[in-house]
């Protein structure tokens, strides 16, 4: 198993028994895991069949018996690692690509937690007293197997945004190439026609007016085409991708009430891919709430791009509530998003007020540069 890093514990102290109690856990891992896979082969879940599905699966198991090292040892939560967060997104995705369906992910996640149990009851059993140990473990197991659960859903959804962006990088990669054949090429033989013509005339053709400004309206049909072209096969269109998976988020919902607005100004196209990516997680989840808990009848979400911020809203006309009241995974996962992303969440509601959520993202130079595409470009 491995141990928390130096920075995950730093002003944290052991607690003795806990830690015994941990290191007992670790001893167990190598069984817990044989046990885990056995259970997967008996209900031909593919996690435990595909050799490379099982070693991701593997990993991410020892990950979370990880915390409950963590929360014996020193008795808190073990801090979020981003890395490892993106890491389990990707798997998601990866899993739809080889044909898993998420619904595998659902019930590996129930077995683990149920022999990860039958492990604990096992140490605990012959420790008399010390079940106040116990009670502080299927917390932090349920939440650690519940936030890899969202983060799977999160890659499938982004696999599916994916999809979204290669259909329409399709479509204008063939619209570049259907204005580069039909118009550049036609505009290019007439501008040798002409070059051919002005050959033949010598000085006539030459002091001919007319042909002159036929010439030029030619040449700038040309470089018109060319820049429609550049630009058709460059553009990103990260923002377009993003309305078209909030509106296809909305659609799947299949509601007649609320009506759902969604407006993405990024002018520029700004926004980063990774941000985009989160982004989407982040409203989608902020809608799903709402269309679940809101019983509104309208849905307003805004985004807007600039070169140094993301800002965007999700407001409704609903019920409201009392946020410091509710708690839910939704709420904390959209709170740690925001974290990771370096950004600022407030959440403004009041009971009979409707919701108001709002979300500001930083961005920088190194953002744009990591992503492939900077301002540069739009030139």
């Amino acid at each position: 198993m491995h141990d928390a890093s130096p920075q995950e514990i730093q002003g944290e102290t052991p607690d003795p028994e806990g830690a015994t109690l941990a290191a007992e856990l670790q001893a167990l891992e190598a069984e817990l895991l044989d046990a885990y896979r056995r259970a997967l082969l008996e209900q031909n879940n593919p996690l435990g069949m595909d050799q490379e599905a099982w070693t991701s699966c593997r990993e991410q198991a020892q990950h979370i018996l990880g915390e409950c090292v963590h929360a014996l040892r020193y008795g808190t939560e073990a801090p979020l690692n981003p890395q490892l967060m993106k890491k389990t997104r990707r798997l998601g995705g990866a899993r739809i690509s080889q044909g898993i369906p998420p619904v595998h992910s659902v019930r590996a996640g129930s077995m683990f937690f149920q022999i990860t149990m039958e492990f604990l009851g096992r140490i605990f059993a012959d420790r008399p007293g010390s079940e106040h140990y116990l009670m502080k473990v299927p917390p932090i197991l349920q939440s650690a197997i519940t936030r890899r659960l969202e983060e799977g859903s999160s890659g499938y959804d982004l696999f599916l945004l994916d999809v979204v962006r290669d259909a329409a990088q399709q479509g204008r990669h063939g619209m570049a190439r259907e204005i580069h054949d039909r118009i550049g090429s036609t505009a290019s033989l007439a501008l040798r026609q002409l070059e051919l013509y002005e050959l033949t005339q010598h000085a006539a053709a030459s002091s001919d007016a007319r042909l002159g400004s036929l010439k030029q309206a030619i040449l700038e049909t040309l470089y018109t085409t060319r820049d429609i072209v550049t630009e058709l096969r460059t553009r990103s269109d990260t923002c377009r991708s993003l309305q078209l998976a909030l509106s296809a988020f909305v659609s799947a919902m299949a509601i007649d009430e609320p009506v759902v607005e969604i407006h993405v100004d990024d002018p520029d196209d700004l926004l980063p891919r990774g941000v985009s990516d989160d982004l989407f997680i982040m409203l989608r989840e902020c809608l799903r709430n709402a269309l679940a808990h809101a019983s509104a009848s309208r849905v307003t979400i805004d985004v807007k791009v600039d070169a140094r911020h993301v800002q965007a809203s999700v407001h409704d006309d609903g019920v409201g509530f009392v946020p410091g009241q509710r708690q839910g995974n939704g709420l904390a996962s959209l709170t740690e998003r925001a974290q990771l992303l370096a950004g600022r969440l407030t959440i403004n509601s009041a009971p009979g007020h409707g919701t108001a959520i709002e979300l500001s993202v930083p961005l920088d130079e190194e953002e744009h540069a990591d992503d492939g595409r900077g301002p540069a470009r739009h030139g």
